[in-house]
């Protein structure tokens, strides 16, 4: 029998997990269907274009390019400052691509976090065999 607190840990993990996945699916459709236009507004920009290289259409290949391009945008300062991300490029992507990018990246982002943090909290109550 489970207390409520392993329960309530449980039902939490699983809704986690079906968040990642969810956001992990949202991603995948950016850098599938919205690829093409990624690279096309970010085509100045070194870090993209080493990506983009090597993009295939392995789901593995994909999502390390969609979570490159949200990670520039999440950094755009620091990207914008070492050179990673080109200044004009960044000005001109489209806005509404960028903030989603943006939004989905730091979602996913924060539910890997908190995912860490439930691990850690599991294994220290020994709700985690």
């Amino acid at each position: 029998m489970r207390t409520i607190p392993e329960t309530v840990f449980l039902w939490g993990g699983l809704v986690l997990i079906a968040l990642i996945l969810l956001a992990s699916l949202v991603l995948q459709y950016f850098a599938y269907f919205r690829a093409g236009e990624i690279m096309k507004n970010l085509s100045n920009s070194p870090a993209v274009v080493a990506r983009s290289k090597s993009l295939g259409w392995d789901p593995a290949g994909r999502f390390l390019f969609i979570s490159c391009v949200g990670t520039l945008f999440i950094f755009s300062k620091k990207s914008l400052k070492s050179g990673e991300l080109n200044t004009k490029d960044y000005k001109c992507f489209p806005v509404g691509l960028r903030r989603k990018i943006e939004v989905i990246s730091v979602l996913m982002l924060a539910l890997c976090v908190i995912a860490i943090i439930g691990v850690i909290i599991g294994n220290y109550n020994g709700w985690l065999k």
